[in-house]
């Protein structure tokens, strides 16, 4: 993918393999993985809407609550849990 293409196909693809990672569809269920392609997407959606492309705004807020999902599975997923806030 060249840098040009990736301003505008990058956000929502990061967003859709987010999904797909957490939600184990098509593929193992991995939400560390998930974490970051939603890091990824929330990157290069914040350009988009920056940019003025308002339209992505619902995606926007989409790879930061994927984020905040898959925080929260692997906070479960953890043996000694005393120290997060909950």
């Amino acid at each position: 993918m060249t840098d040009e293409a990736a301003e505008t196909v990058a956000g929502p693809v990061y967003l859709r393999v987010g999904s797909a990672l957490l939600n184990g569809d098509g593929v193992e269920a991995d939400p560390k993985k998930a974490l970051v392609a939603f890091q990824r997407a929330e990157l290069f959606l914040y350009d988009m809407v920056a940019g003025g492309d308002a339209m992505y705004k619902k995606s926007l807020q989409a790879a930061i609550d994927g984020q905040l999902k898959a925080r929260a599975m692997l906070a479960e997923a953890l043996p000694d849990r005393e120290w997060t806030a909950d």
